[in-house]
């Protein structure tokens, strides 16, 4: 894998690369389990309202927040082997759309009736997945390519205030 540009190699560290790494991975699990059970009922209350047949309404949300999850793990995937970017563009974009589309779905219902401040509430889960799905990519990649060099010595940069 290449080192991405502007990535500095680190001496000894492959264990707290690892470390980062899977926080990263599992925080970003954790926010979108957490915003789909946030949106879970935004939805159906939305589905309801707008007339959708009770055994449906629950259905919409799952299967945008699944498309957002599995979206997530597979360019996490990619991101990991050093996939170039071109590769994950489109998922990327479908990322970024599924997003979008969680973040409508639960704002819709507050901004029908008026309650302005529930929608910049319930916004708060779908723009962090947003935010996720932009950075996530780029910051793992950064984690994965540094270079770990174990058996070189630091070196230091020559002071013009040390005595010769």
């Amino acid at each position: 894998m290449s080192e991405p540009a502007g990535v500095p190699a680190r001496h000894g560290g492959g264990r707290e690369q690892q470390l980062a790494f899977r926080a990263v991975t599992t925080i970003t699990g954790v926010v979108v389990c957490l915003a789909f059970l946030f949106g879970f009922g935004n939805v159906r209350t939305l589905a309801l309202r707008l007339g959708v047949c009770g055994w449906v309404a629950p259905l919409v949300a799952p299967a945008v927040d699944l498309s957002v999850l599995a979206l997530l793990f597979a360019i996490r995937y990619l991101a990991l082997y050093g996939a170039p970017e071109a590769a994950l563009r489109p998922a990327r974009r479908l990322l970024l759309l599924a997003s979008l589309l969680t973040l409508a779905l639960n704002v819709t219902e507050p901004l029908l009736v008026g309650m302005y401040g529930r929608a910049a509430f319930d916004a708060v889960g779908p723009l962090l997945l947003i935010g996720w799905a932009e950075v996530g990519p780029g910051l793992l990649q950064a984690i994965s390519g540094i270079r770990a060099v174990t058996n070189a010595a630091p070196t230091l940069p020559r002071s013009s205030f040390v005595p010769r």
